[in-house]
């Protein structure tokens, strides 16, 4: 089972889902989606705009987190894990930032 999360920032169209932050995949890293038009393409950059008091961070389900609940679980690699976890194949991903985090530099299918 996968979730998307999504970044809700002041005047998102409430009929939207939002900026796409990434997904969670059970037993996988998270997968970051890069957004360059934007200037979103490390955790760094992520987590500028995620820890902003204005934005909610909301799964495709509804459920909202925090910045910092969120970010927690979403930056951990596999070899720092606490819990068992797969990283993405490289060809599951386009690139890596410079703390390891996966990304994908476009729209997910």
């Amino acid at each position: 089972m996968s979730i998307n999360y999504y970044a809700i920032t002041p005047g998102t169209d409430p009929a939207e889902e939002g900026l796409h932050i990434g997904k969670h995949s059970g037993g996988w890293e998270f997968l970051f989606r890069a957004h360059p038009d934007r200037g979103l393409t490390t955790v760094a950059t992520w987590t500028e705009l995620l820890t902003a008091p204005d934005v909610v961070i909301r799964d495709e389900h509804g459920r909202t987190e925090t910045a910092e609940e969120f970010l927690a679980w979403a930056i951990r690699r596999p070899a720092t894990s606490p819990e068992p976890m797969r990283a993405h194949a490289g060809h599951h991903i386009s690139y890596r930032d410079e703390g390891g985090a996966a990304f994908l530099d476009h729209a997910f299918c």
